[in-house]
């Protein structure tokens, strides 16, 4: 982050962060959300801090940022029937509110729940998988483990074998940004071939903070007899 802001000011350009996997993690002793101009989370039910439904926050310091995405999140309105923007409806719902409230609670706890299953994962594959590659995570950083990912350089063996014994796993995320459809006009196959590389190889496994030792075992032996 500090040299993509450090860019950004050369150039004089907002940083707009996605947080969205990383609510809770920090960089350098500050939390995600708190990196640049402005920081965006989503409360999606997946997520580290999840909801029930939709949901999501923007986070800046600019007075006037702030009030400009308050403004837009109820159809442009400063106050109601007055309409001083192009907005949209983005409110999130009281119900959804109530569900983050409750489970901010206990959030350093998921946090540090998430951790400790990540840490244990990597003792567990470490010497018995190296056919894996695994992530790690720079010291004068924290990691929120939204997702336990691994490379693996023949992934659809790895996800088939472990879907015969029931063992779910997911793939964040198949295609890089450069050939989506979208931005095919600006993408070229080959352009970026780091990113095309951990595109094939991504998979994660089963993570959340109540999972149990005896569990992540037998996930871990599933994955080692897999490869």
């Amino acid at each position: 982050m500090d040299e993509i802001n450090a860019i950004a000011a050369r150039h004089g350009l907002a940083v707009i962060e996605d947080a969205a996997q990383s609510f809770g993690a920090t960089y350098k002793g500050r939390h995600s959300c708190n990196l640049s101009t402005i920081g965006c989370t989503s409360f999606f039910p997946s997520k580290p801090l999840g909801c029930y439904g939709d949901g999501g926050a923007l986070f800046t310091n600019d007075d006037s940022l702030a009030e400009a995405m308050r403004d837009i999140r109820v159809h442009g309105q400063p106050k109601r029937y007055y309409h001083t923007r192009i907005g949209v409806g983005g409110r999130m719902d009281t119900l959804q509110c109530a569900v983050l409230l409750g489970k901010l609670e206990r959030f350093d706890w998921e946090v540090a729940k998430r951790e400790e299953v990540a840490h244990r994962y990597d003792m567990l594959l470490k010497d018995r998988a190296p056919q894996l590659s695994l992530l790690s995570v720079r010291p004068d950083r924290t990691s929120v483990y939204a997702q336990y990912t691994v490379l693996a350089r023949d992934r659809s063996q790895l996800e088939s074998r472990l879907r015969a014994e029931g063992i779910p796993t997911a793939v964040h995320y198949p295609m890089p940004l450069h050939l989506q459809p979208a931005y095919a006009r600006y993408g070229v196959e080959g352009r970026f071939p780091v990113s095309e590389s951990v595109a094939r190889e991504v998979i994660s496994l089963p993570m959340y903070p109540d999972l149990a030792p005896g569990v992540q075992d037998q996930v871990a032996s599933a994955v080692c007899r897999a490869l």
